[in-house]
């Protein structure tokens, strides 16, 4: 079905037209009105996948995976040796929190990109005359993605431009924080019973109740620090929606990051990938391998692309977890071999990735070619050049049991909470927590183990108050730094919106 749906997109949901041999007369489908394209319930699912394809923009390094990684305190991307990773010092600043409105990142982009998509596909579903039954079920899937954009940009930028109309015109007014957090809530609540619960053949890569009520659990989690009340409660009754709707933990903590994941009982909201059926392009790609791995490192799985040698994990990060713990093996560290166990030779010695970075930015002195322990977390396919056919994971039952657990330890009910983090410690293979040991300190770093480069981190950070502190390469930051500023050239665009505090 996950073929199914990406050929659909492509040949139809994205605008694309067929080529022929004898008509030269296209129909441009981005262009045509309702009435001469949403005349069947197949024709919007369609036209709906174009909302799916968009998000595969996600996990390029310069949109909102990479900012919310290399601006936390588990990810970093070096100035390398050979003058790697310069990219006008976009990495140094994320990291050091140096943020400003001409930041070459493009989070704000995406998500103001995607509600506008939400609002043209709703606008065109909803003045359709064709009717079915289901209908209802779309405009709610569409609704909830929307939402579910608004989320990110609380999260991310706080106060953003506010509509849910297609056709309004002229600049777009900004709302606050409080006044989208509760847009966000409503549209969540309203439409989640419209779904079904958790991935089938037909919902895979699309909304779920699991999936709406999760980003409930998100938005509810960190309403404290959104909007100054706590949700604790609210979190956790979320929490256990999800965990009536019968998803559960893969025994393999890597079945979720496999080449082919579709079959995970753990993923609950996911970007889908396929490089054969949606080879995708320029910024729609997963490359993974090429964002983390030196070239040498294609001999260990057989990979055919180059890669670029960049994104690594913090010295700190990597050190948090025990030599027992399975997710440990995320990550490439210590002598390196090919397929066939073979030595794999750097420079006349065997290449050895380590858990050391001489510096961040140093031209006199920049960081080697194999420090810094590499991500394998998702599972590089054998031949692969250009997108990994991985489904990037953005929620997981995990999450869920834990974010349970964490409002219960916030409520001192550590006892209730000590099964819930103990299930997902005894599939890392490590000790199970006493309640002394079950801190809320001791939950951030078990999040940060169980979640390292899923796009987690920073969120967590400025839950837990650790976000403008110190740590690898990082002096404190200013409290302003919890929000990222609105690009420079949004507010050239839009003389209406105020920047955000500090910039």
């Amino acid at each position: 079905m996950k073929k199914i749906i990406i050929a659909a997109v492509a040949a139809l949901g994205l605008g694309i037209t067929m080529p022929s041999c004898t008509d030269l007369d296209e129909t441009v489908y981005s262009k045509i009105s309702s009435d001469d394209f949403f005349n069947n319930e197949a024709e919007m699912i369609m036209s709906i996948g174009r909302i799916y394809d968009y998000m595969k923009q996600y996990t390029h390094y310069f949109n909102m995976w990479g900012a919310n990684e290399i601006a936390s305190d588990e990810a970093i991307c070096p100035f390398r040796e050979g003058n790697l990773w310069w990219d006008n010092g976009v990495w140094v600043d994320l990291h050091t929190h140096n943020f400003y409105p001409r930041l070459d990142n493009y989070s704000y982009d995406f998500i103001t990109g995607g509600i506008s998509l939400c609002n043209q596909v709703l606008a065109q579903i909803e003045e359709s005359t064709f009717d079915f039954d289901g209908k209802d079920a779309l405009v709610a899937e569409v609704k909830v993605m929307r939402a579910w954009f608004y989320l990110n940009g609380v999260d991310m930028f706080g106060s953003i431009p506010f509509s849910i109309s297609f056709y309004d015109t002229g600049y777009i007014a900004q709302k606050d924080r409080a006044y989208i957090f509760n847009f966000v809530e409503k549209e969540l609540l309203e439409n989640l019973d419209e779904l079904p619960d958790k991935f089938t053949t037909e919902s895979y890569g699309r909304p779920t109740k699991a999936m709406a009520y999760t980003s409930l659990a998100k938005l509810y989690i960190n309403a404290k620090e959104w909007v100054g009340k706590e949700m604790w409660q609210e979190c956790i009754d979320v929490c256990r929606k999800v965990r009536g709707l019968g998803l559960e933990l893969e025994p393999d903590y890597f079945a979720n990051f496999k080449v082919d994941n579709t079959g995970s009982r753990e993923n609950i909201m996911v970007i889908v990938y396929d490089n054969v059926m949606s080879p995708g392009g320029w910024g729609y790609d997963f490359i993974f391998h090429q964002v983390c791995l030196y070239t040498q490192t294609q001999a260990t799985f057989g990979i055919v692309d180059f890669c670029w040698d960049g994104f690594c994990a913090t010295p700190k990060m990597y050190s948090s977890y025990s030599e027992d713990d399975v997710r440990r093996k995320s990550f490439l560290e210590g002598p390196q071999y090919d397929k066939s166990g073979n030595p794999i030779y750097y420079q006349g010695e065997q290449m050895c990735y380590t858990n050391t970075l001489r510096s961040l930015y140093d031209p006199q002195n920049p960081a080697g070619t194999t420090e810094g322990v590499r991500l394998c977390k998702y599972e590089y396919e054998d031949g692969l050049m250009g997108s990994m056919s991985n489904d990037y994971v953005i929620y997981r039952y995990a999450d869920v049991l834990m974010m349970e657990g964490e409002c219960l330890v916030r409520f001192g009910k550590v006892d209730e909470a000590l099964p819930l983090f103990n299930e997902v410690r005894r599939r890392a293979g490590v000790p199970e927590y006493t309640a002394a040991e079950l801190t809320l300190d001791e939950i951030l770093a078990e999040r940060g183990r169980e979640f390292a480069f899923e796009g987690l981190r920073r969120q967590d950070q400025i839950r837990f108050g650790t976000y403008l502190g110190s740590w690898d390469f990082k002096e404190p930051s200013d409290e302003t730094r919890k929000l990222f500023p609105i690009p420079s050239w949004v507010m050239a665009a839009n003389p209406t919106l105020v920047q955000n505090p500090g910039y």
